[in-house]
Parts: C-alpha cells; structure tokens; sequence
C-alpha cells in the first residue's frame, strides 16, 4: 500500500515565495518590453535573447507561484491540525541535517537545517508520512528516540513541540 506524503508547510513562507515571484514577474516583463522597444533589425539576437530570458523568469515564477500557493495551503491544514488535532505518537523514519552554504554579493552564509520525517496512522487508519524542520536541540533529542509526539487530524499530523518539549523538560 502506497503512503501518503505530507510536508509541513508555513503560510508566511507561501506568501514570500508568492510575492518574489511576483516581482520576477515585473522584472521579466520589463527585460521583455526594453528587449521589444530597443529592436535593431542589424540586432535581432539581443532582442530574441532579452525575450528569451524574460521568458524564463516568468516560467519560473509561474512555478515558484504555484509553490507558495502550495505552502500557503499546507500551512492552513498545518494549522488546522495544531487547533483541532489529538496527540498520537509517530514513528520517526528520518533525521537529516543538510549543510547549506549560500553565497550573496561575495558575502558567504553557512548554516544547518535539520529535517524530521516521521510515519503515523491517519484517523482512517491509513499508513502516511510527514516531514517537517526542526531546531538543532530538537534535533539532537529526537536522535535519542524512535516515537516523536504529534497531533492527528483527519489525514495530517504534525510535530507535536509542547507535548515534546513538556516530556523532554525543555520548556
């Protein structure tokens, strides 16, 4: 039988992800219409390759909008679950920590993000799976575990952080 997968998506996220691509948008129309009103006929490369590459921004955009309205829906249900969920205990299936070097107009960023993916019984009593960050402490406690606390509702669950850090004097 076939699992379910569920990420843990925030609306925030969602709406940033919408509203940058938005403005990949305007940039790509504007490279678009420069590329149009600057038309050389001895120049018809420059022109195709502006058009080319505003073309590409908005494909790319269309995908990152559609993304963010994907986030922005998880982070509903997310959130509908955090409000009417009942606790259960999930089996964590994977703990990851990904390396992530980012590089911004010369200036170099590192840091770690730590990804918790747990298997549960939806309240159907289908088998599903979800996947959500978690902070380094957490992270470094789940390593010493085999159930996680989490919230089900309906066909979602969530990571249960009060239960976790109320069982594991964190708080």
């Amino acid at each position: 039988m076939e699992k379910k997968n569920f990420n843990h998506g925030t609306m925030v996220g969602g709406i940033v992800r919408i509203v940058i691509a938005l403005i990949a948008v305007l940039i790509a129309i504007i490279v678009i219409s420069s590329g149009i009103k600057s038309y050389d006929p001895e120049d018809k490369f420059g022109t195709i390759f502006m058009c080319l590459i505003g073309g590409i921004m908005i494909v790319a955009a269309i995908g990152f909008i559609g993304n963010g309205a994907k986030m922005i829906i998880d982070g509903k249900k997310s959130l509908e679950v955090a409000h009417k969920g009942h606790s259960e205990n999930g089996r964590i299936t994977d703990l990851t920590e990904t390396e992530v070097t980012e590089n911004n107009n010369g200036c170099v960023s590192n840091y770690t993000i730590y990804n918790l993916k747990f298997e549960y019984t939806d309240d159907s009593g289908n088998l599903c799976e979800s996947q959500e960050q978690v902070s380094q402490k957490i992270y470094e406690k789940l390593q010493q575990m085999t159930l996680v606390p989490i919230l089900v509702y309906g066909e979602r669950a969530i990571f249960d952080k009060k239960r976790f850090d109320d069982e594991n004097n964190m708080g």
